[in-house]
């Protein structure tokens, strides 16, 4: 009989398993990006503010009547990193193809799937990701009607199931806080989520550059103390866990796409990089480099589209034997917000 099982777990408790199988700790890592990227050999080529940027820090100037920041200042990363969260979750409806690529133990193991959202502060989407490696596939999907936010993982053959009810989150943590400009409820999965981590837990700076010829703005973020102490504390850890990010590297289309006219301000490419790799072939061992690339996302042939019924974002379980957690007070916390006895009963229905 399936049972929901509330547990304020956080996504690094994989850290704690004892994992020695290759290809189980490469998918953990692939699906661990969605949980809260630009290759070795990457095509984005830094450089000086391009006039759309510029652009952009004037019309912010005009509305708000303040002198705005530089371009690759830590507030202007996080003005624009809020107006890019702002384009997912109230933006229109859309579709796009999803590819991300996971480097670790010498391989290099590839995820393919596709995104889809209602958008219009709807809280509407659907992820999918699958990966193939020699030894089976693996699966990834986060899924949510507005009310019902739902993560189904299946990773060798084993499947687990994770719910939050973001139809509750708004009534109890806005009926603590004033008005949060992004609604709780849609902080919740996929793209909102990640890049929502990248504003609570990175320290943030934006440069201009190009990727495949079109201009991007890049938001570069490195892992703040504070994150990096809560990990270590709750992991149980003397040591940071390689495979576990500390430095990231968002690509956010700043004009709409050539063709389809759409696109501006949605992230097209994510690298989690790790810390500096510790040189051991010298006599005092030190820090080298920018660290390893562990994984790619890249979102692409993004177009939109009408959006689709509410129907189509519902979650259909047919793991009927599996355990599903409900990881609802988890985010509330995120919050600052403790649940009552009551609520929490209410949370286990």
């Amino acid at each position: 009989m399936k049972t929901d099982r509330h547990s304020p777990r956080n996504h690094f408790d994989a850290v704690k398993l004892n994992m020695t199988n290759a290809t189980t700790l490469l998918v953990v890592v692939l699906f661990l990006a969605f949980f809260g990227a630009l290759d070795p050999r990457s095509n984005i080529a830094q450089e000086t503010p391009t006039p759309t940027e510029r652009s952009l820090q004037q019309e912010n100037k005009q509305s708000s009547g303040a002198m705005q920041p530089p371009a690759n200042s830590s507030a202007q990363a996080n003005s624009l990193l809020r107006q890019v969260i702002q384009a997912l979750v109230h933006g229109p409806a859309f579709d796009a193809k999803v590819r991300e690529t996971v480097w670790t133990g010498g391989r290099q193991v590839v995820g393919v799937g596709t995104y889809e959202q209602a958008g219009l502060g709807s809280g509407r989407f659907n992820l999918q990701v699958t990966m193939h490696d020699g030894d089976g596939k693996h699966r990834l999907q986060q899924i949510s009607d507005g009310r019902l936010a739902w993560t189904r993982s299946e990773i060798a053959g084993n499947v687990s199931l994770r719910r939050v009810d973001v139809g509750r989150l708004d009534q109890w943590v806005q009926g603590v806080h004033s008005p949060l400009p992004i609604a709780p409820r849609l902080q919740v999965g996929a793209w909102a989520e990640m890049l929502t981590s990248f504003l609570r837990d990175y320290q943030l700076h934006v440069e201009g550059a190009h990727l495949k010829g079109q201009p991007v703005w890049v938001i570069t973020g490195r892992l703040n103390q504070q994150r990096r102490d809560q990990v270590m504390a709750e992991a149980g850890l003397e040591q940071w866990p390689m495979l576990f990010p500390t430095r990231v590297r968002l690509a956010v289309q700043s004009e709409p796409d050539s063709e389809t006219q759409f696109g501006a301000f949605l992230p097209v490419r994510i690298e989690f990089w790790s810390d500096p790799l510790r040189n051991v072939d010298t006599a005092e061992s030190k820090l080298s480099g920018e660290g390893r690339l562990i994984t790619l996302i890249e979102i692409y042939s993004l177009r939109p589209i009408s959006a689709p019924p509410v129907e189509r974002f519902r979650f259909e379980n047919q793991d009927a034997e599996v355990n599903f957690t409900n990881d609802t007070d988890r985010y509330i916390q995120q919050f600052g917000v403790e649940l009552t006895e009551r609520q929490r009963r209410q949370l286990r229905r």
